[in-house]
């Protein structure tokens, strides 16, 4: 469990997390949806290839479920990134507790966003590694 700092409660914490999250996934799924994206993943790796095409529903589906579990992970090192953060700008201006909730809010939102781009990478290319072992 991530420690709490004294004076940012947890709920604030997972709040921002969430908040970070939910918008780094909307950036990521743009118009589209969660599995959207994933079929987007599933797609690219069976492209090219039309022998292929019959495995792009289990791909998808393989592709959501490993998303999933990443993101899970995700949310620790998000909310570490809100603690670090605060913890951070306080050494600098310990009296500017509203700055040091921006400068988490904002370092949280970057954190997810590269998070959630290396879960979809990662993803992608171990999908693209079982296919080929597959064919």
């Amino acid at each position: 469990m991530i420690p709490v700092v004294p004076g940012l409660p947890r709920a604030t914490v997972d709040r921002i997390a969430d908040e970070a999250l939910r918008g780094a996934l909307g950036d990521l799924c743009g118009a589209s949806s969660w599995r959207g994206v994933a079929r987007g993943v599933a797609w690219e790796v069976v492209s090219g290839d039309a022998r292929r095409y019959k495995a792009l529903d289990r791909l998808a589906d393989a592709a959501e479920a490993m998303l999933g579990a990443l993101i899970d992970e995700a949310v620790w090192t998000v909310e570490r990134t809100v603690l670090e953060s605060w913890d951070e700008f306080l050494d600098v201006c310990p009296d500017d507790e509203d700055g040091a909730l921006a400068a988490a809010r904002l370092d949280a939102r970057e954190e997810s966003l590269r998070v959630l781009r290396e879960a979809r990478q990662q993803v992608l290319e171990s999908l693209r590694e079982q296919n080929t072992r597959a064919a």
